[in-house]
């Protein structure tokens, strides 16, 4: 591996760490002007599905699985929950690359609608298992600003790593 392709991928991980680290307050705070505090973005997950989405930071199976642990004693309510749903990100992302080649912004936007709707499927339905009562109305809303999250993340990643 070349200094220069070394340097890049570092700058990558020391990125994906800042972002990290920035998540975790935002995660406790509530959005100026939504009444209900339950109605907040899910960071965490529009952070994963950004740099998985941007091949940055070098994700794998293993880094995602301990993420997500870090992720559950952060701010979950079950151990193991957040690991499953990076796990799953991760793998539906590895599929749909295998079986459809996307290369049009459009698809990768459309994507990611898809990974971030499919990790808060997974995260209502473990919820439920564990009596954990969220309304789906709530979890459609945290979706969609989710999704919001995500094009901010993924607009911090590439004017940071571009330069």
């Amino acid at each position: 591996m070349n200094a220069l392709t070394q340097l890049q991928k570092n700058k990558e991980e020391k990125l994906f760490f800042l972002l990290f680290i920035i998540s975790i307050p935002l995660s406790h705070v509530g959005i100026i002007g939504i009444e209900n505090p339950a109605i907040m973005p899910n960071y965490f997950i529009a952070l994963i599905v950004s740099f998985i989405l941007t091949k940055k930071a070098a994700l794998s199976l293993n880094k995602v699985l301990f993420i997500g642990l870090v992720v559950d004693i952060l701010i979950g309510k079950l151990i193991g929950q957040y690991g499953l749903i990076f796990i799953i990100i991760y793998i539906l992302d590895l599929l749909i690359n295998k079986v459809i080649f996307i290369k049009y912004e459009k698809q990768i936007e459309s994507l990611s609608l898809f990974l971030i709707f499919s990790s808060f499927i997974v995260l209502w339905v473990t919820s439920q298992n564990f009596n954990i009562f969220i309304p789906l109305k709530v979890l459609i809303l945290q979706a969609i600003l989710t999704f919001i999250a995500y094009l901010f993340f993924k607009v911090a990643i590439t004017k940071y790593i571009s330069k």
